[in-house]
């Protein structure tokens, strides 16, 4: 018997005749053939209901393998009678840094008043997503270098909805002075999250 996935393929040895129970297959030897072949590997999904704050703070480590890890947006939904805003600060040993040593720029468009650039060299946050979105989130945070003696680096695209069908997107980056290690980040909105998930993935190495 073999257990292909793409182009890799894992035989499993019989201990005897043809009906032999098979062996020689273990969990590492499946977890390799799976992660040799996925770009992306799950880590943690955070339940964003039910606050302004969306906390995980000690998701990222040293050894668990990763050098960059994507933030996934699913069916994330906040207060649709009010124009929220998103903001991001990472933590360091699970306590979430909130001194000015973040920067970023973003650009933003809602499709009826025009583009807007936004700019801030420092600031106490990233500035994910500036304003006017009402009926919820789609989209993706890519963090890097959060070792030790590194600099901490972001980049998002986002788009949102606004009181009907019109939307806006934005599209941003960040870095930090920080060079200690990173455990983890916190998303806040000014307006309640009413729903929806936050799913985080480490990025394979191989």
């Amino acid at each position: 018997m073999s257990l292909t996935l793409n182009t890799n393929s894992l035989t499993v040895a019989s201990s005897g005749g043809s009906s032999s129970a098979a062996s020689g297959v273990s969990t590492s030897d499946v977890t390799t053939l799976i992660k040799n072949n996925t770009p992306y590997q799950y880590i943690a999904k955070v339940d964003a209901s039910g606050g302004n704050t969306i906390s995980a703070t000690n998701v990222f480590s040293a050894t668990d393998g990763y050098s960059s890890y994507r933030i996934l947006f699913d069916a994330l939904v906040t207060d649709n009678n009010n124009n929220s805003s998103l903001e991001m600060r990472f933590a360091v040993g699970g306590t979430v840094n909130s001194s000015t040593v973040y920067g970023w720029s973003v650009v933003r468009h809602n499709g009826s008043s025009g583009g807007q650039y936004n700019y801030e060299r420092i600031d106490s946050k990233w500035k994910l997503v500036p304003q006017d979105v009402r009926t919820g989130y789609t989209g993706f945070i890519d963090f890097s270098n959060t070792a030790s003696g590194l600099r901490a680096q972001a980049m998002w695209h986002h788009s949102g909805g606004g009181s009907t069908r019109d939307g806006s997107f934005t599209v941003g980056g960040g870095g930090t002075e920080n060079t200690d290690e990173i455990s983890g980040f916190e998303i806040y909105s000014n307006t309640a999250f009413s729903g929806g998930f936050v799913r985080i993935y480490g990025v394979n190495n191989v």
